[in-house]
């Protein structure tokens, strides 16, 4: 987990500190960006580019210099390029001036915002219009570019971000340019990993351009990072001397009545995330008609409970079972009673070992105060997080980053903030997940992630270790299926069942992004 992902003030700066500090100018900077840039291009689109050209619209700042850099170096290689402002050219200053006054003397044709251009003219079209420090909604002459450019239906290169993207959220400032590729400078930002940014991003480069990002850890040491592979290393192969025991004892209370599937999903993902028992807890009342599906290695006890469900009655013969076990998952299809929430509440200020909270645990603790002891991790999705935290769901999901850490304040736990990019907000540090598919957002998904980090907290693993191990594997094995299986196709059971599958490829799991050169990711 070595990759940090930048707010657009941090790169800032880097680059403030990198032209200041270190005698780097910054059209050298531009220049070397610009060379990355034209890389890509040739790379990927060099016929396209060769008959039909390429065009280039640039911003009236530094993205726009970029932008009218790559226009000439293009050029000055025999590719036929033009560059289309949102300003008047005598409105340009600082190094895109300088920019424009070189673009010029290689004859590179420059047009003023009133040029009548068709866009699908040509055969490529780099957007370089704003960077990723943009914090307003994108209107006027450059939405309309952006509103061209994506209706052209050609292929599109980003400068840093697609115009029309928060760096720091993710969030669509009312337009986005849709990218097939962004080559963004020194390191990842966190806009290019949250939605809706990641997936107006296309494929996404990361180029070094001379900003030594190790040189300077104080800019950076709040940042969240990108989980990698190496949180999986501890899980696999196991020792020849091995035994059940070895691999802990998960206790899982869940279920009620009409919701024994969860409970179910719940249990069989804790199995195949490597658990060596799992026990289920489930209400007495339950029938047993709903368990004929359930796999026959999880032991079940009943449990005395109210008609509901789990309630008051239930909790010390769940705590002399958590007495004998090694971590519990707990929440799945508990119900949202008044019984319930009398329950989960005081089960979670009596629990002495590790646990994880889901679903309906979360649900009932809404409005009441949280235990600041215990090793535990939440899991809410957003829906489930804007009622713990007293807000909306789309307040949440703009501001993904602000909710998981006040999640975890809240809560006294490490927070997972499910969904695209799913979050982990621990004590010291915020992590995001790269793996996952929209397919996943489908019935008992969540239930699995529960088993999954359940299974790894009987395992021996911490909650900051749980969390971000069983977010990746999760994700990685709900690749496969739809993999395997088609984003429509994908049922929670599949992901379980991909576990294995997924966790014996881990090591070989394709980097979120292309790195130039790819010794950088060395820091």
């Amino acid at each position: 987990m070595s990759v940090p992902l930048l707010t657009p003030r941090q790169m800032a700066e880097m680059d403030r500190r990198t032209i200041d500090e270190l005698g780097v100018p910054g059209l050298v900077l531009m220049e070397t960006a610009a060379t990355a840039c034209v890389q890509a291009v040739l790379e990927r689109w060099s016929e396209q580019a060769a008959q039909r050209g390429v065009l280039v619209l640039c911003g009236p700042g530094n993205n726009g210099g970029d932008g009218l850099a790559i226009a000439r170096r293009l050029a000055c290689l025999g590719i036929e390029a033009e560059a289309l402002l949102t300003r008047a050219p005598d409105q340009l200053d600082g190094d895109a001036r300088r920019q424009l006054e070189l673009a010029q003397a290689v004859d590179v044709p420059v047009h003023a915002p009133d040029a009548d251009l068709p866009f699908d003219a040509f055969g490529v079209v780099v957007d370089a219009l704003f960077g990723t420090g943009l914090d307003r909604e994108v209107t006027g002459v450059a939405g309309a570019y952006i509103r061209a450019a994506n209706d052209a239906g050609l292929p599109l290169l980003a400068v840093d971000i697609p115009s029309g993207v928060d760096g720091r959220t993710g969030r669509v400032l009312g337009r986005a340019c849709r990218a097939d590729v962004t080559v963004t400078f020194g390191a990842p930002k966190i806009g290019h990993f949250t939605e809706p940014g990641a997936s107006q991003r296309g494929e996404l480069v990361v180029a070094d351009i001379g900003i030594p990002i190790a040189r300077w850890p104080d800019v950076v040491e709040d940042a969240p990072r990108l989980i990698d592979a190496s949180v999986l290393a501890s899980l696999a192969p196991r020792e020849a001397a091995a035994h059940k025991g070895t691999f802990g004892h998960l206790l899982v209370v869940a279920g009620g009545p009409g919701k024994v599937g969860a409970a179910r999903l719940c249990c069989e993902a804790a199995l195949r995330a490597g658990a060596g028992l799992v026990t289920l807890a489930l209400p007495r009342g339950v029938p047993v008609d709903s368990l004929a599906n359930l796999r026959p290695e999880v032991m079940v006890e009943r449990i005395a409970a109210g008609e509901g469900g789990f309630d008051e009655s239930s909790l010390d013969p769940i705590l002399a079972l958590a007495a004998t076990r090694d971590a519990v998952a707990v929440g799945p299809g508990v119900g949202t009673s008044d019984g319930a929430r009398t329950f989960i509440t005081a089960l979670l200020r009596a629990l002495q070992i590790p646990s994880v909270v889901d679903a309906d645990g979360l649900n009932v603790m809404v409005g009441s105060p949280w235990p600041a002891t215990g090793a535990r991790v939440v899991t809410p999705h957003p829906g489930e997080a804007s009622r713990l935290l007293g807000s909306s769901s789309g307040e949440v999901q703009s501001d993904r980053l602000g909710s998981v850490r006040a999640l975890q304040i809240l809560t006294h736990s490490v927070a997972v903030l499910k969904g695209a990019g799913t979050l982990v907000g621990r004590v010291e540090d915020t992590l995001l997940n790269p793996t996952g598919n929209p397919g996943m957002g489908t019935a008992g998904s969540g239930d699995v992630l529960t088993g999954v980090i359940g299974a790894l907290l009987a395992r021996g693993l911490s909650p900051e270790e749980a969390a971000p191990a069983g977010v990746f594997w999760h994700g990685l094995a709900g690749d496969r299926a739809a993999e395997q299986l088609g984003e429509p196709s994908v049922l929670a059971s599949d992901i379980a069942e991909a576990l294995g599958a997924a966790l014996a490829a881990a090591e070989h799991t394709p980097p979120p992004f292309l790195a130039l050169p790819s010794g950088w990711r060395a820091w």
